[in-house]
């Protein structure tokens, strides 16, 4: 099939393509620094996982107000050494908030009254000290603080540091595979 000359489409001048073509960019740009402002990833390269399955998660900077059985990401405090670093970037899950009643002993966990799986201070021999060093009497989360736990026995959380301040948190995770 041939074309006729009188068919073909006129052919923009340099200067308005390039006009378009840096508008385009531009709008690119700025999604995504808007988007890569929000998100974050993370990734757990631990032997043995706190959250298992998971190693890789999806931090949502914007959302900071957890929520009971959410996952949240937060910069470690000198409470937390030796296994994490000062301002290393940690996730746990929200187990208690202000309000809530929680207790730690040889047996485990209790939240508002309920044990929680394998929340036993399994850590204390690992850190050297009695397991009765991390025995918590029945408290109140106090306002503006929160009790993360991980998933698994061996954890380091809540049990072994005590409540984490609301102003540490980065944002909401949510685990990706």
């Amino acid at each position: 099939m041939r074309v006729r000359a009188d068919q073909t489409r006129p052919r923009q001048p340099w200067d308005r393509f390039l006009l378009k073509a840096l508008a385009v960019l531009t709008l690119i740009l700025v999604i995504g620094s808007l988007l890569c402002g929000r998100f974050r990833l993370g990734l757990d390269d631990q032997e043995a996982l706190c959250l298992p399955p998971y190693r890789g998660y999806l931090i949502d900077t914007w959302d900071r107000q957890p929520e009971v059985g959410q996952l949240v990401a937060f910069a470690a405090t000198e409470a937390m050494v030796p296994y994490f670093t000062v301002g290393q970037t940690v996730i746990k899950r929200v187990v208690g908030v202000p309000g809530d009643r929680v207790a730690v002993d040889a047996t485990g966990t209790a939240i508002n009254g309920v044990m929680r799986a394998n929340s036993d201070p399994a850590l204390a021999t690992t850190l050297q000290q009695p397991v009765s060093a991390f025995a918590r009497a029945a408290f109140e989360v106090e306002p503006g603080h929160l009790w993360v736990m991980g998933d698994t026995r061996d954890s380091f959380d809540g049990r072994y540091w005590g409540a984490l301040p609301i102003e540490q948190v980065q944002g909401r995770a949510y685990a990706l595979f």
